[in-house]
C-alpha cells in the first residue's frame, strides 16, 4: 500500500481541487478590482543621460522589468495598459482615524491589504500583479458629489508591495492567494497616463497653474493693501517703530486735526487723519505700487543696518542676552 501524502512533486488532483473551491470563494464573497496593468517607462525619447537609457530604441524595448532612471531607480513616466482588466479581490474594511500620538494627523487604514487568487490573476491579468499597478474600486464610487453635473469618482490605489499571503497555503503545500499592499494614488507625474483622461475630476494640476498665475498677476499690478502690524506702522511720513499709535474700534470723541487713529474692528486694521470734519483714510504711501511693496513695507525696520551710540540697530539675540551662570 503506497504512503498517503497530500505533498506531491507536481500540482496534482488535490491542488486542482482544492484551488477550484478557493477561486469559487473568491468569484462569490469578493468584490471587483479594476486593474490598470503597468506596462513599463514612457517613450521620453533620447536624454543624452547614460543613467536614463533609452529602451524603446533598443531591440528589446520597454516592459516592467526596465527602469527609466537607473541612478535614482525610478520609473517617473510610467505607461499603462488602455485596456481595464477586472479582478475578483477580498480585504478588511476599516475606518480612516486620525492618529493623533504621531506628529500631525496620520491616517491609520490609509493602506490596504488585498488577497486575489492567483491562477485567476495569471490567466485574466497575464502575469501578477506587482508594485506599480493601480487598482480601481468600483465599490468606493462617491456617486452623491457637491456638483451634480459632475461624474461620480472611483478610488484608486496604487500597488506598493506583493507576496504570497501565508493563509493562501492548502495541504498541499502549495499556495492559492496573491496578496498585495496598496496606497492611495496621488496626482503625480508618474500617474498622469491614469488621471490626464479627465483632468478637472481626477488632478489639481488645472486649478494648481490658475492660482500659480494669478499670484504672478497680482503681483505685478497695483495693491492698494493695508498694514496689519500697527505697532511698526507706516513709512517715513509716520516713522518706524511708533508704540504709541492710537487705536481703537471707534474714533475718539474729541480729536484734534492731525490726529492719527487705527481701526481695528477692520481686517486687515486700517489707518485714518483727521482732517477738518472728518476722518480720511491714509494708506502707506509706497515708492513700489506692487503687493510685494506694500506687504514689506517695513522691511528698512526690520533690516535697519543703522548705527546708534556706537551700537547696531539690528542685534542677534546672543548678543542682548548675556548667558549667565547658574551658581
Amino acid at each position: 500500500m503506497p504512503r498517503l501524502s497530500l505533498w506531491r512533486q507536481d500540482k496534482s488532483n488535490d491542488y486542482n481541487f482544492f484551488d477550484s473551491n478557493i477561486r469559487e470563494q473568491f468569484d462569490i464573497g469578493g468584490t471587483a478590482f479594476l486593474v490598470h496593468k503597468y506596462l513599463g517607462p514612457e517613450n521620453v525619447g533620447e536624454q543624452n543621460d547614460s543613467t536614463q537609457p533609452n529602451h524603446h530604441a533598443s531591440s528589446d524595448g520597454a516592459s516592467e522589468l526596465t527602469i527609466q532612471d537607473m541612478l535614482l531607480m525610478e520609473n517617473r513616466d510610467r505607461k499603462y495598459d488602455p485596456d481595464i482588466y477586472e479582478l475578483r479581490g477580498i480585504y478588511n474594511v476599516s475606518d480612516n482615524d486620525f492618529d493623533l500620538a504621531q506628529f500631525g494627523f496620520f491616517l491609520t487604514a490609509d493602506n490596504l491589504f488585498v488577497s486575489f487568487h492567483i491562477n485567476d490573476m495569471i490567466e485574466k491579468l497575464g502575469r501578477k500583479l506587482m508594485s506599480g499597478d493601480v487598482l480601481e474600486l468600483p465599490h468606493l464610487r462617491d456617486d452623491t458629489l457637491l456638483d451634480e453635473d459632475k461624474n461620480g469618482i472611483n478610488k484608486f490605489y496604487v500597488v506598493e508591495d506583493a507576496n504570497r499571503s501565508s493563509e493562501g497555503f492548502s495541504q498541499t503545500w502549495y499556495p492559492h492567494v496573491w496578496r498585495v499592499k496598496v496606497g492611495p494614488m496621488n496626482d503625480t507625474q508618474e500617474f498622469q497616463d491614469i488621471v490626464e483622461s479627465d483632468n478637472d475630476i481626477f488632478s489639481t494640476y488645472k486649478s494648481e497653474i490658475e492660482i500659480s498665475e494669478a499670484v504672478e498677476k497680482g503681483a505685478s499690478e497695483a495693491y492698494d493693501g493695508y498694514i496689519e502690524t500697527d505697532h511698526l506702522y507706516g513709512q517715513d511720513d509716520y516713522g518706524y517703530g511708533k508704540t504709541s499709535l492710537a487705536k481703537g474700534t471707534q474714533f475718539p470723541a474729541s480729536p484734534a486735526e492731525g490726529d492719527e487713529f487705527l481701526r481695528t474692528d477692520f481686517n486687515p486694521p486700517r489707518m485714518y487723519v483727521r482732517s477738518g470734519s472728518k476722518w480720511v483714510y491714509a494708506p502707506v504711501p509706497s515708492t513700489d505700487p506692487t503687493w510685494e511693496g506694500n506687504t514689506y513695507v517695513q522691511r528698512r525696520f526690520t533690516n535697519n543696518d543703522a548705527t546708534i551710540n556706537n551700537s547696531d540697530s539690528k542685534q542677534g539675540l546672543s548678543a542682548v542676552i548675556k548667558p549667565k551662570a547658574d551658581v
